[in-house]
């Protein structure tokens, strides 16, 4: 069942929901606002970002990031969470690329992978709401709670995750765009060419 916005501010005072940095203006009618915390990683990159430090992140187009959130949570065994990006962001061509819930005994930040699909940059200030968590009550309590990596439970990136990201080499849309249209000229070209020399008939 779907919690709203009074059952989800009485499981955080029970600390059912146990969040460190809570903010209640983060409370929507029935989900919670995480905002963007400490730490991202942009592709390519080989230096973890410090966006405390840095006020923010700019996340350049056909970029992938991961970024940790601000609020630092722990799941009950009876509750999961939903994720999805800020229809704000969605318009701008923000992209999650992360799993779709919190599992029940989730505890640490999320670290959520991004991509930038639109053709402009996009910036993310420190501490701005960009992702939303809907809550949901369980039946009961899961046999099986989820295992958090010890790194999430200090609020660090995986190794795992920032090695694979320092790999990827990524292309903008307008890159892109523009190897299309160099692939679409230089077809024509040879379409051309083909028709003033026909192949010989035997």
């Amino acid at each position: 069942m779907l919690m709203i916005d009074s059952e989800i501010k009485q499981a955080i005072r029970e600390e059912k929901i146990v969040m460190q940095n809570y903010s209640e203006d983060q409370v929507q009618p029935s989900s919670y606002d995480m905002r963007i915390g400490d730490r991202a990683i942009l592709s390519g990159n080989e230096k973890e970002i410090d966006i405390k430090k840095e006020k923010g992140i700019i996340i350049r187009p056909g970029c992938f990031a991961i970024i940790t959130t601000y609020e630092n949570i722990r799941m009950p065994n009876d509750i999961t969470g939903h994720i999805g990006v800020k229809s704000y962001y969605t318009r701008k061509g923000l992209i999650l690329l992360a799993g779709l819930q919190i599992d029940p005994g989730f505890s640490g930040v999320l670290v959520l992978g991004m991509y930038n699909a639109s053709p402009r940059k996009l910036t993310l200030d420190y501490l701005t709401p960009f992702c939303t968590i809907e809550f949901h009550k369980l039946s009961g309590p899961v046999e099986r709670p989820y295992a958090t990596s010890t790194e999430q439970k200090r609020g660090e990136i995986p190794r795992m995750d920032k090695d694979y990201l320092r790999t990827i080499e990524t292309q903008s849309l307008s890159d892109l765009s523009e190897s299309l249209r160099t692939l679409t000229v230089d077809v024509s070209s040879l379409t051309k060419t083909m028709n003033k020399h026909p192949r010989s008939k035997f």
